[in-house]
């Protein structure tokens, strides 16, 4: 057995020896006396032929004198041919049978790799460069180098550290997808975040998509959310990325305190439509009215397109109704019917308006059936919601029984509304009682 193994041994160590002598110099001179540019006339031709044997031989001086020109060919270019190595020592391991030559002659591109890094150190994009290539080398050839994979993990990240924005763009986020399911399958959450925070400042389309679903990955909790970006926070309180974060952590604990907090940090900071309204909500959720008020009027001033006027307008509006000013709260549905004169909710919100229009004049005194009037009014305003947009029509339908039990009876309309008869108009406004004099609008009598 010990004999076996020591021919074994013996056979690994020849075969290794013989091919690592592959990437050896023993000459920086062409073979066979040529003139070096008709060696490498010869190297060429059999590199495009895919011989790549004899480019190797033809053309190995050049590996080992690193010429920086050849007399008689003005285009040449050393990193070009630095390059070509690699490609010919990996496709001439690919058709070695034998493990040990095999691994050889890919030890011999990678030693290929390392020549041009130290040559070109001073050339950003060659380096870059040259760590893609090395990297995807690692890949292609995972079965054979020792933990190629890992290896190839670590080109990709010196790629990233040097040009985050081009590594994170190139090929479609490739490189930044694979690095992070590598550290997030090893669990190494702060190196996985770092990506992430920097990758989001350059990722589109589906990469962003991609990176959201990585960050849920990273976090299994609100806590574990908050855990990590406070202190960043503290350290940072200008850090956008750490406001955001802790925002959403916060909403999902209900948290409403550190909410306002954060929301109000991050619109001091970086305000925008989307800041004002977040924080106009927080408010309002709050029952701070005046504020809420505020930050909507400021989102409204930043709204880009019809729908979002619309709806800070409505929102506006309900502030208003829940601060008591009925009146200013209908100029401001009235404003979101102007942009969207289909915008069932506004209408709803209207009906709401004199609704509330009614409990405001009657709270200190009796409902009278002059007041029962007004309730036409609110259902004209539900039935025009629903008829304008019957994605509203289920909320309608819940609302108008209410109303219709609190209009005028038919006694009402014959002994306490001068005999009003069905279809009449008749308009609610200061003659129905003071209070109403800012409604100023014509209903039927039904």
């Amino acid at each position: 057995m010990m004999k076996n193994l020591t021919l074994v041994i013996g056979f690994l160590f020849a075969s290794s020896a013989m091919v690592t002598a592959q990437a050896e110099c023993t000459t920086t001179e062409p073979p066979d006396g040529l003139k070096p540019i008709a060696a490498f006339s010869i190297y060429q031709s059999n590199f495009k032929n895919k011989d790549y044997s004899m480019a190797l031989k033809f053309g190995k001086w050049i590996l080992c004198s690193k010429p920086k020109e050849i007399e008689g060919f003005p285009g040449f270019e050393l990193a070009r041919q630095l390059d070509r190595f690699t490609t010919i020592y990996q496709e001439i391991a690919k058709g070695e049978t034998d493990p040990g030559v095999k691994a050889s002659y890919l030890d011999s591109a990678l030693m290929v790799f390392d020549t041009k890094l130290e040559l070109y150190s001073d050339d950003k994009d060659q380096v870059y460069k040259t760590h893609q290539q090395k990297g995807r080398f690692f890949l292609e050839n995972n079965s054979i180098i020792t933990d190629a994979v890992a290896k190839a993990y670590a080109e990709f990240q010196i790629m990233f550290d040097q040009n985050p924005k081009k590594t994170t763009t190139t090929a479609r986020g490739y490189y930044v997808d694979n690095l992070l399911r590598n550290y997030v399958n090893k669990g190494e959450t702060q190196k996985a975040q770092e990506i992430i925070n920097e990758a989001s400042k350059y990722a589109t389309g589906a990469l962003v998509e991609k990176l959201n679903d990585y960050q849920k990955d990273l976090f299994e909790s609100p806590e574990d959310v908050i855990a990590y970006y406070k202190p960043i926070l503290e350290e940072e309180p200008q850090n956008v990325e750490a406001l955001k974060a802790l925002e959403g952590a916060y909403e999902d604990q209900d948290n409403q305190s550190e909410l306002t907090m954060v929301r109000r940090k991050l619109h001091e900071i970086q305000p925008t439509f989307d800041s004002a309204k977040a924080l106009a909500e927080t408010e309002k959720s709050n029952a701070r009215y005046g504020e809420a008020i505020k930050l909507y009027k400021e989102a409204l001033k930043m709204a880009k397109d019809k729908t979002q006027k619309k709806q800070i307008n409505l929102n506006i509006a309900e502030a208003y109704i829940n601060q008591g000013d009925i009146k200013t709260a209908d100029d401001f549905a009235d404003a979101a019917i102007k942009i969207d004169p289909n915008y069932g909710q506004a209408y709803i919100n209207k009906a709401r308006i004199y609704a509330q229009a009614v409990t405001n004049c009657t709270s200190d005194r009796k409902l009278e059936a002059q007041d029962r009037m007004v309730y036409w009014l609110v259902i004209d305003y539900l039935n025009m919601a629903k008829a304008k947009d019957p994605s509203v029509a289920n909320t309608v339908n819940s609302q108008l029984g209410n109303y219709e039990a609190v209009t005028p009876t038919g006694e009402d309309k014959f002994l306490r509304l001068d005999n009003l008869e069905n279809g009449q108009k008749v308009k609610i406004d200061g003659s129905v009682a003071p209070c109403y004099a800012w409604i100023n609008k014509t209903t039927t009598v039904r």
